[in-house]
């Protein structure tokens, strides 16, 4: 199991790179849009990785969110709630009820990488308290570029934030907690530490990404955003981890 998890990072890791460098500089030609799609799904099934090993008793959320949020996207395209009215632009490939099954992929993605991410801050109920925020941080990133800029899918309304309504954050912030909720109830200590950090560095490529392909579009405010994940995560130094090996020394 180690060893296809290291080799999933690593194929993930030149993938990301080459696609940072294609899709951010609006490189990618049509024909290969389907990398998209390879991205989506190894970077969701790295996520998976890491959500298996921190929920022994509680695996099963895996295909819950996985399941879920392509039902919870139908309902939305389908009836503009919770998220706003909107509609797919691009094939993302196989569709689910109305929803590219890549759209689950994503969302193991996200949730993986910000359950990780919380662990960079050592208090009580951090999952439920900062896995659904920074799930939205990560949308504050994704929509605008995958709406304005690539035209992945498209607002029927508008919004403050980049012409995206105020509806879909709170859709976001609502359905990643009603996941974290589930993670909360079941999650252990990682048995791979290296899973939980890669998981940590796939919350920033994720912010790498989208807010590279937003700059070089001119959406600064998104760049500003997702550097600010960075800046957090030299803040936070070592995390929960950290705290807990300098907890052992002082005992």
């Amino acid at each position: 199991m180690a060893i296809f998890q290291r080799r999933l990072w690593l194929f993930f890791t030149v993938w990301f790179v080459i696609g940072l460098i294609l899709v951010g500089f609006s490189l990618l030609p049509p024909w290969l849009e389907w990398a998209n799609a390879v991205f989506l799904f190894a970077s969701g099934l790295y996520a998976a990785c890491y959500l298996w090993d921190v929920l022994p008793k509680g695996r099963f959320i895996i295909p819950f969110i996985f399941f879920g949020s392509i039902l919870i996207e139908s309902i939305g395209v389908h009836t503009g709630w919770p998220f706003g009215t909107y509609r797919y632009e691009s094939d993302f490939g196989v569709q689910l009820l109305g929803v590219p099954i890549t759209i689950g992929a994503a969302w193991l993605s996200v949730m993986g990488a910000s359950l990780a991410f919380s662990k960079r801050f050592p208090f009580r109920y951090n999952t439920l308290i900062l896995v659904p925020l920074f799930a939205v941080w990560l949308d504050l990133a994704i929509d605008p570029v995958s709406a304005n800029v690539k035209s992945y899918w498209l607002w029927q309304d508008g919004g403050l934030y980049y012409d995206i309504p105020t509806q879909n954050f709170i859709g976001w912030y609502g359905t990643a907690l009603v996941f974290a909720l589930l993670m909360a109830r079941f999650e252990q200590k990682p048995t791979f530490a290296e899973l939980e950090r890669n998981n940590q560095y796939l919350f920033l490529m994720l912010h790498g990404l989208f807010g590279l392909t937003a700059g070089v579009a001119g959406l600064y405010g998104v760049t500003i955003i997702s550097s600010l994940a960075l800046l957090v995560y030299w803040l936070t130094k070592g995390g929960a981890l950290h705290a807990k090996g300098a907890k052992k020394q002082i005992s």
